[in-house]
């Protein structure tokens, strides 16, 4: 049986969700700014959260969720990232948060997810630079002045371990392509500085509000060998500890480990870190841990022995890529991730095992290109199918094996642009009538597993049929 207070709910991010781009004082993001790839949608109106708020909060009310989770944009509240302080965007966020309130819904506030202010980028670059550290700052007192009392859950920033990655999702024209000590060690900065963030928003947070929870969350899949060849094994084990478990240990235990330390050291990429920062860190651990979950992936032979940020970069994008290696006993989605509910007990036990912190499902979903049929509705076999083999697992890794999970929380309740800006990528329980560049007038509809999912909740999880 799960808790009586078992968590059920969704998650999404600001820029996929909120549209109103440039209008109540927000200012410009990296994402509105970002090159339109063709066939895809831009960034600017999403899918309307910012206008439809109490319409979609009603039917995840009805839909049975008692949390959500969504993201704070930065550069609504802090327009370039300076130190103005945008009225109506905290207008905005607190109206969301009292309506989720008066619909029994339990806020969870992601206070970052890879949306930036643009200034921002251009006058530092990415997360590399202080000036982050201090902007990130700056939203955190905001935003918990105004919502520290109403909101009981917090996390710092999405899937914090990509940050690793900032310096390429920031590229600047002043490093050079194949500079790639350079690029390295803007990751490793990178690292560092959003730790030092993440440890500032907890302590901000119980600060204000004692009775909080504030969390760290990763992005985690299972990485698994190809063969029992003892070399490949070994591979698989470092790059996990390197591409998650590394961000984990500081986030949770307030230390860097020997392993990362030494390969810092190494490839000649240590961070510039201060007493103080440390201090922060050791001094503000998570209260749990969050972390997404869509699917699993294989190490080979051919897989590099290095883990410095450029190769995991190169080794995780060869295998989110439509060429992945193929795992024979998994199915795969539209969009070539291996559908593995099984990694899912795994993961949980995993980060359990290690951390001994109650642990939420953040993020679990499916997208798949799909289109109202004639009854206006879809119906998602297959999306309930996907869901009712991972909440099993999860029900074996909380009632067999004793993890301490409290919540699961699906990505994309509703549907919205996608990481990469396809809206045809859906995720949701709820469609949401538009494509790619013609908006029609997003209405939303139920789809199949709306239901499916609304018994699931009713019944705490005991009746997945």
């Amino acid at each position: 049986m799960l808790k009586d207070n078992f968590l059920w709910g969704g998650s999404v991010s600001s820029m996929q969700t909120e549209g109103a781009w440039n209008i109540d004082g927000k200012g410009l993001s990296n994402y509105d700014m970002r090159k339109v790839k063709p066939g895809f949608s831009d960034w600017k109106m999403a899918i309307d959260f910012y206008h439809h708020y109490k319409e979609d909060i009603h039917l995840f009310a009805e839909m049975g969720f008692n949390t959500y989770r969504f993201s704070i944009s930065w550069s609504r509240i802090l327009p370039t990232g300076g130190k103005e302080v945008n009225q109506q965007g905290l207008d905005f966020y607190e109206n969301v948060v009292d309506e989720m309130l008066v619909k029994g819904i339990e806020p969870i506030i992601c206070m970052h997810h890879f949306d930036v202010p643009y200034e921002l980028v251009e006058k530092y670059g990415g997360w590399w630079s202080k000036e982050f550290v201090e902007s990130f700052k700056r939203l955190t007192t905001a935003v918990v002045d105004r919502l520290g009392k109403k909101v009981k859950y917090w996390f710092p920033i999405n899937e914090q371990n990509a940050i690793m990655f900032s310096s390429f999702m920031f590229p600047t024209t002043d490093l050079a392509s194949d500079d790639i000590q350079g690029r390295d060690k803007r990751s490793t900065q990178s690292v560092h500085n959003a730790h030092v963030a993440g440890a500032f928003l907890r302590y901000y947070v119980k600060k204000v509000n004692p009775d909080a929870q504030v969390g760290g969350m990763v992005c985690y899949s299972p990485f698994y060998p190809s063969d029992c060849n003892p070399v490949i094994i070994n591979k698989a084990k470092r790059i996990q500890e390197m591409f998650i478990l590394s961000t984990l240990d500081v986030i949770v235990d307030g230390y860097y480990s020997n392993e990362t330390m030494k390969t810092w050291q190494r490839y000649d990429i240590m961070p510039e870190m201060t007493e103080e920062e440390l201090e922060l860190i050791k001094n503000n651990p998570a209260e749990f841990i969050g972390f997404s979950y869509y699917c699993s992936r294989l190490v080979n032979e051919k897989t590099s022995e290095k883990t410095n940020p450029d190769e995991l970069m190169k080794l995780l994008t060869s295998m989110m890529s439509n060429n992945m290696e193929k795992n024979p006993y998994l199915k795969q989605s539209e969009w070539s991730w291996t559908i593995d509910e099984v990694g899912l007990r795994i993961s949980l036990n995993d980060i359990y095992r290690r951390y001994k912190k109650p642990i939420i499902i953040l993020e679990c979903g499916i997208g798949v290109d799909e289109n109202l049929n004639e009854n206006m509705t879809v119906e998602d076999d297959y999306r309930i199918d996907y869901f009712k083999n991972h909440l099993k697992e999860m029900k074996k890794a909380i009632e067999i094996d004793g993890v301490d999970c409290f919540g699961f929380l699906t990505w994309g309740p509703i549907d919205i642009l996608s990481s990469q800006g396809e809206m045809k990528k859906r995720y949701g329980f709820i469609y949401v009538d538009r494509g790619e560049t013609d908006f029609k007038d997003m209405k939303r509809y139920k789809k199949q597993s709306f239901h499916w999912f609304q018994k699931v909740i009713e019944s705490n999880g005991e009746d997945l049929e």
